[in-house]
C-alpha cells in the first residue's frame, strides 16, 4: 500500500473511528441521562399528585356536599349514623359491611367500592371511637391519574392493588400482574418514603423503570411506570443524526485528504529520492528547502545529517589510522614483557598483565644474572599511548641490568633520570625493584612510591599475621624531579617465601555492585596458600580465578598487572 493510500485511509478512518467511539459513549450517556430525567420527573409528579390527593381529601372532609354521602360507622361496621347525602341507611350499611374493613383497618384509607352498581371511591378516617366514611365520585380522583405521559402513574394501596390509574390499568387489579413480583420489594419497604428500581414482567419480558412515592400518613403509594425501551428509542434518533453527520464528515475528510496529501507527498517524494541517491553513495546530495513546516524541518535535518556523515567518515578514516598505530604500539608494548613463566635455580616467576585500554601504563620484567634474580614492576600515571611509550624508556634502563647492576637504589636513580628526560616531568611512574641474592638468602628492594610487596612462607597453619610486606618507601615517583635520590632495604629470607608484586590496578578491580577489590581481600587470598610445595603458577592461576569471580566481567578501571616470585633458598 502506498503512502498516499495509507494517508487517505488514516485521514478518513480516524474521524470515523473517533465518531463511532463518540456515538457509543454518547448513546450510553444519553440513555443514562434520560433514565435519570425519568426518575426525577416521576419524583416531582408523585409529590404533586400527593399534594392534590391531600387537598381533595381535605375538601371532602370540609364540605360534605362534595361527597356522594358521608356517614359515621362503628368499629364493628354494623351500625351507621350521621348520614349525609341522598342515600338510605341500609344502603350505607351494605357499603360499610363490604368495604369498611378494607378502608378503615390500615389496609388502605382510600379505596374503591361499588355503590348502586357503579364504581366510586371512599375515604375512611378514625375519630375518637368510630370511623368517618366519605364516599365521593370516581372522577374526582381518577382524573388525576387518567393521562398517559412519559410515564404511567398509578395510585396503589399497601395491599398492592391499583386504586386509580390511566386506561389499561383496571381499578382493583393487582400491580404485580402487570410488572412482576418484584413490586413486592416496594410494598414491603414500609419505612422507605420513596425509591427507584427496574422491574420485569415475566409474562411478556417488558422492563419498567419504576419509581414509587409513599404518601405521608396514608397507606397509599404513587407508582410511576416507564418502559425501559423509552430512553433507548429516544437515543435512536440521536444515533440517526450522528450517522448523517458522520457521512458528511467522511466526504469532507476525503476531499481534504486529497488536497493535503498531494501537497505533502510532493515534498516527501523529493526527500525519498534524495535518500535513495545518498544510499547509492552520493555524499554530495543536497535538498532545497521549500517550506518551514515539519517536512521542511526534516529536509534541513537530512542536509545536516549528510554533512555530519561526511565529517564522521573523515574522522573515521583518521581514527582508523590512529587505531592502526595504537595496535602497532600495543604489539610493541607486549614485547616489553618477557615470558610469563620462568624458573631459574631456586627461583620461580609467573606474571599476569591486562591493560584497561588498547595500550597501558603498567609493566613488569625480570633479569637473571650470575649473582641476582632481579624483578621490576612499574605503573605510569594514566593509561594509553603516552603511558605505553614512557614504559619503553624504563625498559631501556632495565635492559642494562644484565651487565651493569649496582643495586636497586642505583638502578632506580638511573631510571628516574631516563623518565624525566623523556616526559619532561609531565608524566610520572611508580616503581619497585627487588634483587634476590642467590648466595646470601636475602632480597634487596627500592620502592618509588609503589604498592608494597607482600611475602609469606607457605605452611599449614598460615594466618594473616604471618604475611609481611615491603613497607619502606625510598623516594618519590619517577620523573617528578631529575635529581631525586633513592634508598634501599634488605630483607633476610631464611626459609622458602612467596612474594606478590602488583600495581594499584589490582585493588581497583570492582565488582558489578561497584565495590573495590581492596587490601583485605588480597590478604585473605594469600592466606589460602598453605602448601609448602605450591608453585607460582598455581598461586597465580588461583589468584586469576578469584579476581575474575569478583569482577564478573566488569570493565577495568586501571591496568591490571601482578606477578609472583617464589624463593626456595
Amino acid at each position: 500500500m502506498s503512502l498516499r493510500s495509507k494517508l487517505l485511509l488514516v485521514m478518513v478512518l480516524l474521524p470515523l473511528v473517533c465518531l463511532a467511539v463518540f456515538l457509543s459513549l454518547s448513546v450510553k450517556a444519553f440513555i443514562a441521562d434520560k433514565v435519570t430525567f425519568v426518575y426525577e420527573w416521576n419524583q416531582l409528579q408523585s409529590k404533586y399528585l400527593s399534594t392534590k390527593i391531600d387537598l381533595l381529601i381535605s375538601q371532602i372532609k370540609a364540605d360534605p356536599e362534595k361527597s356522594v354521602f358521608t356517614a359515621r360507622v362503628n368499629n364493628t361496621f354494623d351500625k351507621v349514623a350521621d348520614i349525609h347525602g341522598a342515600v338510605k341507611e341500609e344502603q350505607v350499611l351494605d357499603v360499610t359491611k363490604k368495604y369498611g374493613a378494607a378502608l378503615c383497618t390500615n389496609v388502605r384509607h382510600l379505596g374503591w367500592l361499588y355503590f348502586q352498581n357503579r364504581l366510586i371511591y371512599g375515604y375512611c378516617s378514625k375519630n375518637a371511637k368510630d370511623y368517618d366514611l366519605y364516599v365521593f365520585k370516581t372522577s374526582q380522583l381518577s382524573d388525576l391519574f387518567s393521562e398517559h405521559g412519559i410515564s404511567d402513574t398509578l395510585l396503589v394501596g399497601q395491599d398492592g392493588y391499583i386504586i386509580a390509574g390511566p386506561s389499561g390499568y383496571p381499578v382493583g387489579r393487582e400491580l404485580k400482574s402487570i410488572v412482576g413480583s418484584g413490586v413486592n420489594d416496594i410494598l414491603d419497604s414500609i419505612n422507605t418514603s420513596q425509591g427507584r428500581l427496574e422491574l420485569q414482567n415475566q409474562k411478556d419480558n417488558i422492563k419498567y423503570l419504576t419509581h414509587f412515592y409513599r404518601i405521608p400518613n396514608e397507606y397509599l403509594l404513587i407508582v410511576s411506570l416507564t418502559p425501559r425501551s423509552a430512553p433507548q428509542r429516544a437515543a435512536m434518533l440521536f444515533v440517526y443524526q450522528g450517522v448523517i453527520f458522520a457521512a458528511g464528515l467522511l466526504i469532507i475528510a476525503l476531499l481534504a485528504s486529497l488536497l493535503i496529501s498531494s501537497a505533502m507527498l510532493k515534498n516527501i517524494f523529493g526527500l525519498r529520492n534524495a535518500m535513495m541517491s545518498f544510499g547509492d553513495g552520493n555524499l554530495d546530495v543536497n535538498i532545497e528547502t521549500k517550506s518551514k513546516d515539519e517536512i521542511g524541518q526534516l529536509t534541513n535535518m537530512f542536509n545536516k545529517m549528510v554533512g555530519h556523515i561526511r565529517e564522521l567518515m573523515r574522522i573515521h578514516e583518521e581514527k582508523a589510522k590512529v587505531d592502526a598505530e595504537m595496535s602497532l604500539a600495543a604489539d610493541l608494548q607486549q614485547k616489553f614483557f618477557p615470558e610469563a613463566n620462568y624458573r631459574t635455580g631456586s627461583f620461580q616467576f609467573t606474571g599476569f598483565y591486562e591493560p584497561a585500554s588498547q595500550c597501558g601504563g603498567d609493566w613488569w620484567t625480570y633479569t637473571d644474572t650470575e649473582t641476582h634474580f632481579i624483578v621490576c614492576i612499574g605503573d605510569v600515571t594514566g593509561h594509553g599511548l603516552q603511558s605505553a611509550l614512557l614504559t619503553s624508556a624504563a625498559r631501556a634502563v632495565v635492559a642494562e641490568f644484565k651487565t651493569n647492576f649496582e643495586g636497586p637504589a642505583h638502578a632506580m636513580a638511573r631510571m628516574n633520570r631516563a623518565i624525566y628526560e623523556t616526559s619532561g616531568g609531565s608524566l610520572n611512574m611508580t616503581c619497585l625493584i627487588a634483587a634476590f641474592d642467590k648466595q646470601n638468602r636475602a632480597v634487596t628492594y627500592s620502592n618509588a612510591s609503589h604498592e608494597p610487596t607482600y611475602y609469606f612462607s607457605p605452611k599449614p597453619e598460615l594466618k594473616k599475621a604471618d604475611i609481611n610486606a615491603f613497607i619502606d618507601v625510598h623516594g618519590p615517583r619517577l620523573g617528578e624531579k631529575v635529581d631525586a635520590t633513592f634508598g634501599q632495604t634488605v630483607v633476610t629470607c631464611n626459609e622458602p617465601y612467596v612474594f606478590l608484586f602488583y600495581s594499584d590496578g589490582l585493588k581497583d578491580v570492582t565488582s558489578p555492585a561497584g565495590e573495590a577489590f581492596d587490601e583485605r581481600r588480597i590478604l585473605r587470598l594469600l592466606a589460602k596458600f598453605r602448601d609448602t610445595q605450591v608453585t607460582t603458577k598455581e598461586v597465580l592461576d588461583s589468584t586469576m580465578g578469584y579476581v575474575e569471580e569478583w569482577r564478573q566481567g566488569t570493565p577495568l578501571v586501571d591496568d591490571l598487572s601482578y606477578f609472583y616470585v617464589k624463593s626456595e633458598l
